[in-house]
């Protein structure tokens, strides 16, 4: 029985190891076949709560348009709650292509958005010319936060079967013995 339970919990962390590596490895080669480029307009942003946020690109590829979000590696949000001080709201990208934001109690996301990516302002989008859907915007996002997390928690998964088949075992071994 400890070793269904072993093979079914370490092929449940395998699998999400595997889907982690297939997200970067797909992720990858969308962001080679991506080798042309074409300046795009911020036309919208979307907001995801907890003060996270994208710009909406729109961009025009042989007389078609298309419109894009703008991706990170992650998000690396600071918000200071408890009592309503003035806490100065910032928001910034760093060269990793992680999304900053340092935000109070309270703070107007839409206001932070706009400060960042200005409506109708420029951004290069790099394009598939077989298939301009398949995009990214300014820089390749390679190793997502997504991604990362499945390979971990694939690997703590099995680590824990591995470690609980043993006790079993063990414990096993003592009430034979």
């Amino acid at each position: 029985m400890a070793w269904i339970q072993l093979l079914v919990d370490g092929g449940i962390g395998l699998i999400l190891i595997i889907s982690g590596i297939l997200m970067n490895m797909i992720s990858k080669r969308h962001n080679k076949q991506c080798t042309k480029s074409v300046e795009g307009k911020v036309i919208s942003y979307g907001f995801l709560g907890e003060s996270r946020m994208y710009p909406i690109v729109e961009y025009v590829v042989d007389g078609m348009t298309y419109k894009t979000k703008k991706k990170y590696k992650g998000i690396k949000s600071i918000k200071a709650s408890g009592i309503p001080l003035p806490v100065k709201s910032k928001t910034y990208e760093d060269e990793k292509g992680y999304l900053h934001i340092k935000s109070g109690a309270i703070v107007n996301v839409r206001q932070m958005a706009e400060k960042l990516w200005p409506i109708n302002s420029k951004m290069i989008v790099y394009y598939n010319p077989d298939n301009p859907k398949i995009c990214y915007v300014d820089r390749p996002i390679y190793n997502s936060f997504a991604s990362k997390m499945f390979i971990i928690m694939g690997s703590v998964v099995i680590v824990i079967s591995i470690i609980v088949f043993f006790l079993n075992f063990i414990s096993n071994f003592r009430l034979s013995a």
